[in-house]
């Protein structure tokens, strides 16, 4: 289980933020289980909203979006689910 940020060093903590704690490759249709810190697309890809509560609840209209090909977005997100497309999931 990944420990708060509060419990890191500055530098543990600024190298979680930048992704450094690896990454995987999403190309499926299937929750998959973070934290993460960054969504980095390899083609354009479409995010299922409806298996990404931190997603969602940060948007006024939670509807499925697209992330153009070569995009990354920021954030902290618990789950990440693809209806379509490729993405670099970076973990923190």
């Amino acid at each position: 289980m990944a420990k708060s940020l509060h419990n890191y060093t500055v530098a543990e903590a600024q190298n979680a933020a930048l992704g450094q704690a690896g990454s995987i490759f999403i190309d499926d249709t299937a929750q998959h289980t973070g934290p993460y810190v960054a969504i980095t697309a390899i083609e354009d890809s479409e995010v299922d909203v409806s298996d990404c509560t931190n997603i969602a609840n940060t948007m006024e209209d939670a509807a499925d979006f697209t992330i153009p090909k070569g995009v990354t977005i920021f954030g902290r997100f618990e789950v990440m689910s693809l209806a379509s497309g490729k993405v670099i999931a970076y973990l923190g």
